[in-house]
């Protein structure tokens, strides 16, 4: 994709916009994690519950440990997996996890911490995905923040492979993406598989291209 079309994407996203960009599974729809006001209108474009949290993309282990807190093993995992079609679902860091409990009392103020508290629809955790994908790692790395790694589609609609699935779900709405970088038409890939790490164990929440069986015996490995 070209460099112009990378760069006016990422103009989007600082300016709060929603932008539809492929990953190594479905077409995702991207807002900048940190931006509050960009968050809330991606549930409004979505039509999703409040209660439902959204995930975010990294760029890098680094990037990732400004917003989550990581333990051996979710480090080992990333190393392992990343980037590719698996989610780490990891608390927030203090600080963010402190700042993101007054989000219903105070949703108008800026601040990482409300955005993230939103993100996480309060439950203290945060989804860290880092797609085996170029555009979704570009756009990262230029915008220098996360974005939102939540699938490119309405909310009660069929996961999106394709720019046409996507424009016919939004066809008839009032609120849809303000930009579309067409990929062309993806690998039908499930959705990332789902791994929550807490208090030293490990679940699957949702089953995907990565087995429980591998990562399994990656934690087994000495190394």
């Amino acid at each position: 994709m070209r460099n112009e079309i990378l760069k006016k994407a990422v103009e989007y996203l600082r300016a709060g916009k929603a932008v539809v960009f492929p990953t190594d599974t479905a077409y995702g729809l991207a807002v900048d994690a940190t931006n509050p006001k960009a968050v809330k209108r991606l549930f409004q474009i979505k039509q999703r519950r409040p209660a439902k949290p959204v995930h975010i993309i990294i760029a890098d282990l680094a990037m990732a440990k400004r917003y989550a807190k990581f333990t051996p093993v979710a480090e080992k995992l990333f190393k392992k997996f990343l980037p590719g079609p698996l989610t780490l679902i990891l608390p927030l860091t203090p600080r963010l996890a402190e700042d993101g409990e007054s989000r219903r009392a105070s949703l108008s103020r800026k601040g990482r911490g409300i955005a993230f508290g939103i993100l996480s629809a309060g439950t203290g955790t945060i989804g860290i995905r880092m797609p085996d994908n170029k555009i979704a790692l570009a756009l990262v790395r230029k915008l220098g923040r996360p974005i939102t790694a939540t699938s490119a589609n309405i909310s009660t609609s069929p996961t999106a492979y394709s720019i046409s699935q996507i424009e016919w779900q939004f066809r008839s709405e009032k609120l849809k993406p303000d930009l579309v970088l067409d990929s062309g038409k993806l690998k039908k890939i499930q959705p990332s598989t789902m791994v929550r790490l807490k208090s030293g164990k490990i679940e699957i929440i949702r089953r995907g291209p990565i087995s429980k069986k591998q990562i399994l015996k990656v934690l087994k490995t000495n190394n």
